[in-house]
């Protein structure tokens, strides 16, 4: 963890805007930065943050080892977490919460608050006879008091995608800015931001939101991605290969398909690999589907 991603976790439980910290010290678009972890700052500006917070230098200390150790905890979970729900698990997602919900009583961090939201709708997921509108309404409540999205915030997106439907991610997602004009290389960023997309992607070309399913596809395209990251590179490729499909071309889309394939095997992505294998064949099955449905209706 980096010192500005503590700031932040401090300043948000206290309740304190950014402005009051920082007006005077850092721009707005470099505390986010800072914030965000990708920047460090200088030790005279961050004793001057310190003090507007009301922490001494002992405390942050001591709070800094302790988000570490609780920060393992948290990726544990998480992973965990998003295998079990891969595998359908609902009894390991039971078991997971409950260890989740035990951390957030002694911790009070809000990741472990949201991280135990995701549990408890991943439950009622697999039972499918309770809403998911509550569990939603967080999400949505937390997204609507984060302008700016870190790493954080895209990851948690990533791990709530499946409690929406295509309107309330539309809405959701079309006051966001998905481009910036950062300097600074960010690979991890570069990746969730890829994925999140993917996933709207996959939910509005399931849902029929075919408005939002090619706007998505266009913000997709135009997300710059370092030349040597592998995996958005890949993903933007098999999407393009997607979209042709989608508009009918099924021969030139899976030649484009099949080249990322052939790129994930040979650099043995295999779990990239079979994870797009699994959405090309249910999209093909979709596709399949809302044919035969035409059919039936002009017979």
């Amino acid at each position: 963890m980096k010192t500005g991603e503590l700031i932040r976790s401090i300043r948000t439980s206290k309740g304190i805007k950014a402005k009051t910290i920082y007006d005077g010290l850092l721009s707005r678009s470099m505390y986010y930065k800072y914030e965000s972890g990708l920047v460090e700052t200088t030790a005279d500006t961050f004793l001057h943050i310190l003090d507007r917070l009301n922490v001494d230098s002992t405390e942050f200390i001591a709070l800094f080892e302790k988000q570490n150790n609780e920060r393992t905890h948290y990726e544990e979970y998480r992973e965990s977490l998003r295998k079990a729900f891969k595998q359908k698990n609902l009894n390991e997602v039971r078991l997971l919460e409950k260890k989740i919900d035990r951390d957030y009583q002694n911790n009070q961090l809000m990741r472990f608050y949201n991280l135990r939201i995701v549990a408890q709708a991943m439950k009622k997921y697999f039972g499918h006879h309770e809403s998911l509108l509550p569990e939603r309404r967080e999400v949505i409540h937390y997204f609507s008091r984060s302008k700016y999205w870190s790493h954080y915030e895209y990851e948690f997106l990533a791990d709530a995608i499946f409690m929406f439907d295509g309107s309330s991610l539309d809405k959701l997602l079309s006051d966001h800015e998905w481009f910036n004009d950062d300097d600074i290389q960010d690979t991890h960023m570069e990746n969730l931001k890829i994925k999140v997309l993917c996933e709207a992607i996959l939910l509005f070309v399931k849902t029929r939101h075919e408005t939002q399913a090619s706007l998505y596809f266009s913000v997709l395209d135009h997300i710059e991605v370092a030349a040597d990251n592998v995996y958005a590179n890949g993903c933007k490729d098999f999407f393009k290969g997607l979209k042709v499909i989608q508009e009918g071309d099924y021969e030139q889309g899976i030649k484009m398909v099949s080249a990322a394939f052939a790129l994930y095997q040979k650099l043995g992505m295999d779990e990239l690999y079979c994870e797009q294998v699994d959405i090309l064949q249910n999209l093909l099955k979709l596709s399949l589907q809302e044919s035969g449905s035409r059919r039936q209706r002009k017979v």
